[in-house]
């Protein structure tokens, strides 16, 4: 079996079953499935401690999980980060901008609340859009809401502006060159 990354929306605990489902499906029946099976569940069950970076070191590899772990310590105040909305919606938008999809999934959460951020329909769906675009598990998880926020829009834009919305999200590209992050 191939070196597995694992990806932090499988953090969220309705992810998480779908996802550990997924790998289950993969791994089959052979001899070495029960300790595969093993392996991954505790991968998947204790993730890297969020409060010091010492266990990950910010490689080009893991940095934008790191990031990703720090804008969430900032949202909620723990592991010795300040809590600041502003701060942990910065760095996701750093990460959203480099095509990270679950930072996409938070940016947009944040603009539907305002949350940090100044509240916006408009943002929330096109971060929503895009997060569901990059990662299937999500996409199944926020379509009520990606729904919702486009009748809520469609009752107060023309279709001239929705059609903008919506070409803008697929002509969207990445910031970075390098590939979807996760």
């Amino acid at each position: 079996m191939d070196q597995m990354r694992i990806q932090p929306a499988i953090f969220i605990p309705f992810l998480l079953v779908i996802y550990t489902h997924s790998i289950n499906a993969d791994i089959g029946t052979g001899p070495n499935a029960a300790r595969q099976k093993e392996s991954i569940s505790v991968k998947l069950s204790q993730p890297p401690r969020t409060g010091s970076t010492s266990s990950l070191a910010a490689t080009s590899d893991n940095a934008p999980l790191v990031m990703y772990q720090q804008a969430l310590n900032h949202l909620l105040g723990r592991n010795g980060a300040e809590k600041s909305a502003e701060k942990a919606a910065e760095l996701f938008k750093t990460l959203a901008e480099q095509n990270w999809s679950s930072a996409q999934h938070m940016l947009g959460n944040m603009y539907l609340s305002g949350k940090g951020v100044e509240k916006s329909d408009m943002l929330a769906y096109k971060w929503l859009s895009l997060a569901s675009r990059n990662n299937f598990q999500l996409a199944e998880a926020i379509q009520t809401k990606r729904k919702k926020l486009y009748k809520k829009l469609q009752s107060s834009l023309s279709d001239q502006t929705l059609d903008k919305i919506e070409s803008s999200i697929a002509e969207w590209n990445p910031q970075s060159t390098a590939t979807q992050l996760n």
